[in-house]
């Protein structure tokens, strides 16, 4: 009697089947939902990450970017430099000359670089570096360019010669470029420096008389300076006021030989 197993009318196995299924589905739509969660979480990790790493890595960039500016206007200032030991050589062992202010206004030849009105440092490309006396040892406009001098992009220049390599104004307004036997320790008389006017502009002249211009402190707080000898170094500005490479007084009589 019990081994007879009788099934009522209408009812099979079918449905114990179809409640598998339909649990099957529920886990399955329950394991999707629950790795969507997932995927969230891990995406927002992902970007907690990826601006955690922003914050580091872009710092660093910045420093690098602005080294290799530093870099490339060191690398301007000492083909300057060394345009200016050509012409030396080439004009009796005497380094060129400079305009001072008003007096170079017009495009006047002679000086290192000429420009056409004075100050010439706003904004409309009054230096004219092709006119002056070492560049054909340079050939390359941008050359006189330094990479951070906002100025000098649009002024065409950003360098000036120390007016301590330079003789006494003459009759044509020009400040002659000292003979190279004048001085006695190459390696400490500064050539050539970045300049800034008083307003904290680029250079003006492209002549560097300290009573009346600073450097120019656009590389980390300080400044790329070029010697006679052909190196290159940056000062601090603190530094480099304290070297005294430049006269202090307006008629230069203390400067250093």
């Amino acid at each position: 009697m019990s081994a007879i197993i009788a099934f009522a009318p209408g009812i099979t196995s079918k449905p114990q089947k179809t409640t598998k299924m339909t649990s099957f589905v529920l886990c399955k739509e329950y394991r999707q939902n629950r790795s969507a969660s997932f995927t969230i979480i891990e995406l927002l990790v992902a970007i907690f990450i990826t601006s955690l790493l922003a914050s580091i890595i872009y710092p660093i960039l910045f420093k690098f970017r602005e080294r290799a500016r530093q870099y490339a206007c060191a690398s301007n200032i000492r083909q300057l430099d060394l345009a200016m030991a050509q012409y030396c050589q080439d004009n009796d062992d005497k380094l060129p000359g400079a305009y001072y202010g008003g007096y170079g206004a017009g495009d006047k030849r002679g000086g290192w670089i000429a420009y056409s009105a004075y100050p010439a440092n706003v904004g409309v490309a009054h230096f004219d570096v092709g006119l002056g006396t070492i560049y054909p040892y340079v050939k390359n406009l941008e050359v006189y360019i330094c990479p951070d001098d906002p100025d000098g992009k649009f002024d065409h220049n950003s360098y000036a010669v120390n007016s301590c390599d330079l003789l006494p104004r003459n009759k044509h307004g020009l400040y002659p470029g000292k003979p190279i036997a004048d001085f006695t320790n190459f390696s400490d008389i500064m050539l050539l420096g970045e300049e800034s006017d008083p307003a904290g502009r680029g250079t003006d002249d492209g002549f560097f008389r300290f009573k009346h211009d600073r450097a120019a402190v656009r590389h980390t707080g300080g400044s790329d300076i070029a010697f006679i000898d052909g190196h290159v170094k940056w000062y601090s500005e603190e530094k480099l006021a304290a070297e005294r490479f430049q006269s202090q007084t307006v008629n230069g009589t203390d400067c250093p030989q």
